[in-house]
């Protein structure tokens, strides 16, 4: 105890001592002080969440950063350990930081490696990608504006987080809106609110060219933040200039000012004249939104740019000072599109035209004056060729002078036309020139200077005189506004092709009448092609049209999308033509093209399918019809379909019989054989050739194209082959290896000509020949085996070719490395002049290399360097066993290359090989055992680990580990390694992580050992899997195929989690049988089938995700088998525990007597423990219990996510409703926070709900209170201020007004306005005087009256919050509302209001709502006791309109006799209920004249609206009772009672015989029937069925009836319609009353007395089962009597029951149930076991025929024989002789 006080006491003094020095001591280092219990302040830990608590985290958090971890993953703690010291930090920047092992949800948001941290900014996700070792480079991404950055939103943000990207960024735009308080979501009732949401809209749009700019843009919703920086009325937006805010005064609606205006801000007032650095983005959005703009293009790294670029920072503020932005750009490809060829260089942008300075950029005087020359005056632009190209893409109407600047013509021109050029910007217009030679050529322009006009990117070329500018500028006004078709040139038809979806082409001879009438009808249809998006231009161009085809001059083609259409129609017909390209533009068809233009698309198209036809033959015409349904979808998979006519093309082709069908892919064609008129099957068979590999059938033409074109080319010459044959059998085996030579680069190919077989030797068929550059090679083997075909074709002597480095691809090359120990490689860019030169030595010694068995291959893919992680190109690399080597000499010395890779071959590794990136993606997927160390070339210890690794490098090779290490630094991070060194050990590609100590290696190597040993999961066959079935509870079985080469690397990521498994009492096991794989579903595996006490599921996740697996096997959804409490281990329940948020486990023994009984009790609120959101589980775990301090069972314990500790049941443990009243407590111990609601929900709870306690309350008053209560306060502390002051200042000073600003009269208007909203006459105070100060005073006191008279306003919800969860205790949801109208339709005008609800029936509290208790002991009673409600009078207007029966008890207060009497009714009031009448009371003396009532109290009974006064003693509550239910008082005389759809449903369910009249409030034959009805209702009451009308069309379709009015009667609710004559209501009660109509079949009919009577009279044999109902014996025996029902039918006997014991007595039935049989009204009863219904039936028989005589006779024989028996017994017992003495014992003698 002493030794704890001092180490108390020591904690106490170091804790002061570091306050006050908090830089010269650390008590907790000092050598020999004793550990703390437990810190100071808690540790900061990133706290873990499941998935379900995410979800919830992001939608209820604006800024959460997940960290994403596994099981699995060594550097994760790591990671985690650096990242928990910024978890604090977060916190600050409200930035909610937690982590979660959840590898199903990560994958949902793209994360495919661990560690990940994944920030969520308004549920937006951004994935770091940063080191997250380094954890101030994660705070600052987290608090950074470009991680908060969203496309087109502007950002909110907090104060702590503003405060730092002020501090962060130099330019940054902050919106300052109302609080979310003050302006609620969607809520824009207020105008500050609508300017705000009004503002924010407007200014998203400029959100993005902000960024572009530079300036952060960010919005922040806090009123006390912009009243700190006084920015008045909100909303306001503030631009911080590298932290210097300046305020904008204008209108926030207008964006574009807006715009302008941070931009014009962004640059001035800068102490520095720097000309400010941009991006290219950047650049182009200050190009769009700056009038003014100069743009420097210069290189950081070139000293001339560096040159001028100072030069030039001296003119940057005069340029600012005229309006013009003068910005840089370090970016050699902006410069490039821009058209830039030499840096450095200055563009001058007016309007988004640029103009390029060709001065002296050394000279800044020259530059500043030529800038403010173009900003004075009007100068034609000059512009590059890509400056060109996007104005011309952007669809601007522009004129473009093509120009030579050393031209005198060109000069000449150019000054004529700058007179122009401000009509031309007037015409809108965009005026520029060009001096580019080659671009003119690609518009066609050979000789300069020569002006196109362009127009939505048609270009038109003027052919007038260009020195006349007046002409020139008549002809743009022209084109401006005409509609002529625009006349382009060969070059522009090619780029608009390229550029535009839709181009109709017409080609002209403008010599030709017939084009020249053609073209004047055309001139009509242009602005409509143009109002379709069809560009329309016409060419004269006999060259151009032959190269597309075109013979017949005038033509129509129409381009789309590049391919050609060419119209067949009358070019005349103009309408027609419009109608043509409208119809081709929305609806695909196949077009027609010529020969020209099937060669331009082979050439250009990927995937191109053409038809060769004969359009004058009809079946031809009938197969492109067919053939057209398929364009759609082939234009779906991106496969352009065309046709030809045009059998020379076709011949050229090989096809002598058309209509045929031939498919290009990268231009190598294949022949398609099958019908053409089954456009499925054309359909089908052009998606496979797209989409998988297939062997081409071609013609010998196409044949011979193809081997002169290509380098290796596989040929199977089938010659006539049918379907069936041998060779069509091995063709199709030989295509499962197509892919594999498509991957290795080589085209393969089948041909049934034989032209080219007989002029390669070919004499037999089926032959296979192999073209290596032309030069064929005979395959002798067997053509049946793929696999020697495969083998031979990929054979390194088969693919070299003598004499040269063969030329691989990507997948070539991949093969060969995989293939081959010893390669050499030579990677180098085609079209390098200087590796060509370097090949050329290298072919020198490709032969040796040959002899070392040496393979040299060459490849010049695109981005080889990249796919191989190379230095550079060329570059030669030798490879052994796929570990690389790359050459740094001379390549141009082929002999020391050769001498290199020899000692390389020849030399044995020693040491771990170094591999990069490429290889080692190799190793992973190829090498079955690999273990990878991964360093860091800044990592101090990995040197001396990897010295010690070397030593086990031959032990690992023994043992068939490979042993590689990697500083590939990247790729670690991709694979979730962050901290070095790190060691990975790879099993069939399923990576392990070691997480001990590197620095031994016998350690690691004994470990790795141990991981290529880890063979745990258990083979089994069918016998074994049905027997694991029965026995095991949980149990996984993979099922996998033998033969395929993934199962072992599925096999290995399962057996990673096969221990852990079990440890959750799941046992793994594998099986390759086929069978019953496909039994449980998987018929092609792998795949993971999860038995669970028998039932199975299947799992459809990712198999090699082993993680995933074990959490999907481990989930309590998947592991809970039946509805039952779910038995569970201690691992088992760690896993519930940290997925869900809510457990209740109750802990037992098998050994525990108490326990089965408590268990079954608590079976019962299982699942409504489920709903709430409560997972029940039992444990039976002593040791485990007394860890959470249970040392006696059973016990209930709770467990809950915002404590540590359980929280232990200490109640009842056989109540199921006390423990589950407790569970849903300490679930939800917050509802002392009564519920708001209002409108349409609160009217419906009260509807629905059994009770509830409704607080209405007028919040407006409860407001006035409080602020009287305050302004009180403050007026009583102002007086005595007053006071203290001797009263010399005036009360217009104690409300603030300035004394020196005015004398008696002139107080301030904020004075008076204080003084009036402080009660009114107080504002007469504020003008000064004692006057003043008197009134105010007087006001004062008035308002701390009024204030004390509404206290309990403010306290009454306070107290009645301290009784919310005892109501929800008792069943009794409490809620409150402010809904004035709701209050209204319950009659409540004074508030505050209670009023309890019990079935919808109201009860006002009368007592004093501020005692909380009275008020919880009212509510108690209310439910329990049931009381009669008290009501008011619009409550009870509504309720006798509503309510069908209705008892009201009118009273008065302070009467003696009326609470008796009210004591006496409470006593019935249960009773009332069961008969369907509801009890009110009511205080309302002016009401109960309306009815009469002179004395009281008095009872009025209302049935449906009708009222009668009880006049007989209410005292005598039993006979007020007696006449509530009687049946004359409760029905209305000869009417039929009304009902609604509610009191239908309910009479549905309660009455056996129910009538129901349909009808219409319309209807006026309704009314007719329902007044002949009515004299029926009585006569049919008697006979127990209930007549009832109801007038709702709704209840009428619900219950099948069509016809209105409709009669229909309803047996045990089964309808049967009534089609007579409804006005005969004789008829009508007859059709009730009758058997037919009563009786239902194969059941025995209930009947009451009058029922029963009219069946006596009416029937002979009668028999009647008289019961109770809910008695057990009952019951039972009823269910047996159902099974004779038919069989006494068939005796002719009417067979009923009768639940009456009254009735049952009059027939001397004392005991029931019982069976009484009526012969002729003559009764008898059944003594047997009613049990046995075969008994019951065989007695029945026999008195259903039994004469009467014989009865007699027999009761006479049985009372002679009776006589005889009693006479007898008599006699025997009068004449008994006397007994013999009885035998004396020897020994007595």
């Amino acid at each position: 105890m002493t030794f704890t006080r001092l180490k108390t006491l020591t904690l106490l003094v170091c804790t002061l001592l570091a306050l006050s020095f908090p830089g010269y001591v650390n008590c907790a280092n000092k050598k020999g002080s004793q550990p703390a219990a437990a810190p100071l302040e808690p540790e900061a830990v990133i706290e873990e969440v499941n998935a379900k608590q995410l979800e919830k985290l992001l939608a209820d958090k604006d800024y959460v950063a997940v960290f994403w971890y596994a099981r699995s993953c060594v550097t994760c703690d790591k990671v985690l350990a650096e990242l928990e010291k910024i978890d604090d930090d977060t916190d600050s920047f409200g930035v909610d930081f937690v982590k979660i092992n959840d590898k199903r949800l990560a994958k949902q948001y793209g994360i495919k490696t661990f560690p990940a941290l994944t920030y969520f900014r308004e549920k937006e996700p951004i994935i770091y990608d940063g080191d997250l070792m380094d954890e101030e480079g994660v705070l600052d991404f987290l608090t950074s504006l470009e991680a908060m950055d969203l496309p087109d939103r502007i950002e909110e943000v907090n104060a702590k987080i503003l405060l730092k990207i002020i501090e962060d960024t130099d330019f940054v735009a902050v919106l300052f809106c109302p609080d979310h308080e003050t302006c609620p979501p969607r809520v824009m009732d207020k105008q500050q609110c609508r300017k705000c949401a009004k503002a924010l809209q407007e200014l998203e749009n400029i959100d993005d060219e902000a960024d572009q700019l530079g300036i952060g843009f960010v919005k922040i919703h806090d009123e006390a933040l912009a009243d700190e920086y006084n920015l008045g009325n909100l909303p306001a937006l503030v631009y911080y200039r590298h932290q210097t805010p300046i305020i904008y005064e204008g209108e926030l609606q207008r964006e574009e000012d807006v715009l302008e205006w941070l931009v014009q801000n962004k640059s001035t007032g800068d102490e520095d004249d720097v000309i400010e650095d941009v991006t290219t983005k950047t650049l182009s959005t200050l190009i769009s939104n700056i009038d003014n703009l100069v743009v420097l293009f210069y290189d950081h790294g070139n000293d001339d740019s560096m040159t001028v670029l100072e030069e030039l920072e001296q003119i940057d503020d005069d340029c600012d000072k005229h309006g013009i932005q003068f910005v840089k750009i370090d970016d050699a490809k902006a410069a490039a599109d821009y058209g830039i060829d030499s840096i450095p260089a200055i563009v001058y942008f007016e309007k988004e035209i640029p103009n390029v300075y060709d001065g002296d950029l050394m000279d800044e005087e020259q530059i500043l004056k030529w800038l403010l020359g173009q900003l004075e005056r009007d100068e034609i632009e000059d512009v590059t060729d890509e400056m060109l190209d996007t104005m011309i893409k952007e669809g601007r109407v522009i004129a473009v002078l093509f120009y030579d600047n050393n031209d005198k013509k060109s000069q000449k021109v150019l000054e004529e036309l700058e007179n122009i050029d401000d009509e031309c910007d007037a015409l809108g217009i965009t005026f520029v020139k060009i001096d580019n030679p080659e671009e003119a050529v690609e518009y066609g322009i050979n000789k300069v200077p020569k002006l196109i006009y362009f127009e939505k990117g048609i270009p038109t070329i003027y052919e007038g005189n260009l020195e006349d500018e007046e002409k020139l500028l008549k002809w743009l006004e022209e084109q401006t506004s005409s509609d002529q078709i625009e006349d382009i040139t060969d070059e522009m038809l090619d780029l608009i092709i390229e550029k535009m979806p839709h181009v109709a082409v017409l080609f002209y001879d403008k010599d030709q009448k017939k084009s020249q009438k053609v073209l004047a009808e055309l001139e009509n249809i242009d602005d409509e092609c143009d109002q379709n998006d069809i560009a329309f231009v016409k060419i004269d161009d006999d060259k151009e049209a032959k190269e597309w085809g075109i013979d017949e001059i005038p033509s129509i083609v129409l381009f789309e999308r590049g391919i050609p259409h060419i119209y067949e129609g009358d070019l005349m017909k103009e309408d027609e033509l419009l109608g043509w390209l409208v119809h081709q533009k929305r609806y695909s068809e196949i077009p027609e093209v010529t020969d020209e233009m099937k060669d331009k698309l082979v050439e250009n198209t990927e995937h191109l399918a053409v038809i060769f036809y004969d359009k004058e033959d009809k079946q031809d015409m009938r197969i492109l019809n067919e053939l057209e349904n398929i364009d759609d979808e082939l234009e779906k998979e991106g496969i352009v379909i065309v046709r030809i006519d045009n059998a020379a093309e076709a011949k050229e082709y090989g096809l002598d019989h058309l209509p045929a069908l031939i498919y290009f892919e990268n231009k190598i064609p294949a022949l398609y054989e099958g019908d053409l008129m089954n456009e499925d099957e054309v359909l089908e068979w052009l998606v496979v050739q797209k989409k998988t590999a297939t062997i081409e059938e071609v013609t010998d033409e196409i044949l011979v194209n193809l081997i002169n074109e290509h380098e290796y080319v596989v040929v199977f010459f089938t010659g006539p082959c049918e379907p069936g044959e041998s060779c069509d059998h091995t063709l199709n085996a030989l295509e499962s290896i197509d892919d594999e030579l498509d991957e290795a680069g080589i085209i393969f190919v089948t041909t049934e000509d034989t032209g080219v077989a007989k002029k390669y030797n070919v004499k037999s068929y089926p032959r296979l020949v192999f073209f290596r550059n032309r030069d064929p090679l005979h395959f002798t083997g067997d053509l049946d085996d793929e696999d020697e075909v495969l083998a031979w074709i990929t054979d390194d002597e088969t693919l070299e070719i003598p004499g040269k480095i063969e030329e691989v691809n990507v997948k070539m090359l991949d093969k060969i490395l995989a293939e081959n120990d010893h390669v050499v490689v030579f990677f180098y860019a085609e079209g390098d002049k200087k590796a060509q030169k370097i090949l050329n030595e290298l072919e020198n010694i490709d032969d040796e290399c040959e002899e070392k068995d040496i393979d040299f291959v060459k490849t010049s893919d695109d981005d080889i360097d990249k796919e191989y992680d190379l230095p550079g190109l060329p570059a030669l690399a030798f490879y052994r066993h796929k570990f690389r080597t790359i050459y740094t000499g001379d390549l141009m010395k082929e002999e020391e290359i050769l001498e290199w890779v020899i000692d390389l071959h020849e030399s044995t590794a020693d040491v771990i090989e170094s591999v990069d990136r490429k290889t080692l993606q190799v190793l992973i997927n190829d090498v079955e055992h690999l273990a990878v160390f991964f360093y860091d070339d800044e990592c101090e210890t990995c040197p001396g680990i990897l010295e010690e690794l070397e030593n086990i490098d031959d032990d690992t090779d023994k043992h068939g580990i490979q042993f590689v290490k990697s500083n590939d630094v990247k790729l670690a991070h991709e694979i979730g390694i962050f901290a070095f060194p790190a060691l990975v050990y790879y099993e069939t590609g399923v990576p392990i992580m070691y997480d001990g100590n590197l620095e031994s290696n016998q350690e690691v190597f004994n470990w790795i050992l141990e991981q290529k040993a880890d063979q745990s999961i258990e083979l089994i066959n069918r016998e074994q899997l049905i027997e694991y079935i029965g026995t095991k509870d949980f149990l996984a079985v993979v099922f996998y195929k033998e033969d395929d080469p993934d199962s072992p690397r599925v096999l290995r990521h399962i057996e990673l989690i096969d221990d852990e498994a079990l440890e959750y009492g799941i046992y793994i096991v594998k099986m390759h049988d086929k069978l019953m794989a496909k039994k449980y579903g998987f018929r092609n595996p792998p795949g993971l089938t999860y038995f669970r006490k028998g039932k199975y599921i299947n799992y459809d996740g990712d198999i090699d995700d082993e993680e995933e697996v074990l959490d999907w096997l481990t989930s309590p959804a998947n592991m809970e088998m039946t509805d039952h409490i779910e038995q569970v281990n201690r691992k088992m329940f760690e896993k519930i525990r940290k997925n869900s948020d809510y457990v209740a486990v109750i802990f037992y023994s098998e050994e525990c007597k108490q326990c089965p009984r408590v268990l079954a009790e608590v079976e019962h609120i299982d699942d409504d423990a489920d709903k709430a959101g409560i997972d029940f589980v039992k444990i039976d775990d002593k040791q485990m219990a007394k860890e959470y301090g249970v040392f006696a069972l059973p016990a209930i314990v709770f467990f809950k996510p915002t404590s540590k500790e359980p929280v232990i049941y200490a109640g009842d443990l056989y109540e199921e409703e006390q423990i589950l009243s407790w569970l849903l407590t300490q679930k939800d111990p917050s509802g002392d926070v009564i519920e708001d609601l209002e409108g349409e929900r609160l009217v419906q709870l009260i509807e629905e709900s059994g009770s509830i306690a409704v607080y209405f309350w007028n919040k407006t008053k409860c407001d006035i209170c409080n602020s009287k209560a305050m302004r009180k306060a403050r007026l009583k502390k102002e007086r005595e201020q007053h006071q203290q002051d001797g009263g010399g200042a005036s009360a217009a000073a104690a409300f603030g007004s300035d004394p020196e600003a005015g004398g008696g009269g002139g107080g301030s208007a904020a004075a008076a306005a204080a003084a009036a909203s402080a009660g009114g006459e107080g504002a007469e105070g504020a003008e000064g005087g004692e006057g003043g100060a008197t009134d105010a005073n007087a006001s004062a006191g008035k308002q701390e009256d009024d204030a004390d008279g509404c206290e309990q306003c403010t306290k009454v919800l306070e107290e009645l919050e301290n009784i919310d969860d005892d109501c929800d205790k008792h069943g009794i949801t409490f809620v409150k509302t402010r809904d004035f109208s709701v209050a209204d339709g319950y009659g409540v005008h004074e508030y505050p209001a209670l009023v309890y609800f019990e079935g919808g029936i109201p009860n006002v509290f009368e007592g004093e709502l501020s005692e909380e208790e009275e008020v919880l002991q009212w509510l108690i009673t209310q439910k329990t006791e049931d009381r009669i409600e008290l009501i008011t009078r619009q409550m009870l207007e509504t309720m006798v309109e509503e309510t069908q029966y209705l008892a009201v008890y009118f009273y008065k207060i302070n009467c003696n006799i009326c609470d008796q009497i009210l004591e006496g009714l409470e006593l019935i009031d249960d009773e009332c209920d069961v008969f369907g009448i509801h009890m009110v009371k009511i205080q309302d003396p002016q009401l109960a004249k309306r009815y009469s009532i002179k004395t009281f109290p008095a009872l009025v009974y209302f049935r449906n609206g009708n009222p009668l006064l009880f006049e007989g003693d209410l005292q005598n509550e039993q006979s007020v009772l007696e006449w509530l239910i009687d049946d004359d008082n409760r029905e209305l005389a000869d009417e039929i009672e009304e009902v609604n759809e509610r009191m239908l449903d309910r009479l549905m369910a309660e009455s056996t015989l129910l009538v129901v009249f349909f009808y219409d409030d319309d209807c006026a034959e309704c009314e007719e029937i329902l007044e002949d009805l009515e004299e029926i209702d009585g006569e049919a009451d008697m006979f127990g069925i209930d007549f009832v009308k109801i007038a709702s069309v709704e209840a009428a379709k619900k219950y099948d009836v069509v016809n209105i009015p409709s009669l229909v009667y309803f047996r045990k609710q089964v309808p049967v319609l009534y089609d007579g004559d409804m006005h005969q209501h004789d008829k009508v009660i007859t059709w009730l009353t009758s058997q037919d109509v009563f009786e239902i079949k194969n059941e025995i009919e209930e009947v009451n007395r009058k029922m029963l009577d009219k069946l006596l009279e009416e029937n002979e044999f009668i028999s009647v089962f008289f019961y109770e109902h809910n008695q057990p014996d009952s019951i039972a025996s009823l269910e047996k009597l159902e099974n004779i029902d038919s069989e006494t039918d068939n005796l002719d006997i009417t067979f009923v029951k009768m639940a009456d014991s009254r009735y049952a007595k009059k027939w001397g039935v004392t005991k029931l149930p019982a069976m009484v049989y009526f012969r002729r009204r003559f009764p008898s009863i059944y003594r047997g076991d009613l049990l046995s219904e075969d008994e019951v039936l065989e007695w029945l028989r026999k008195n259903r025929f039994r004469q009467p005589e014989l009865n007699i006779f027999m009761y006479a024989l049985i009372a002679l024989a009776l006589a005889f028996v009693i006479y007898t017994a008599f006699l025997l017992q009068c004449f008994k002789p006397a007994p013999p003495p009885p035998v004396q014992h020897p020994k007595q003698s």
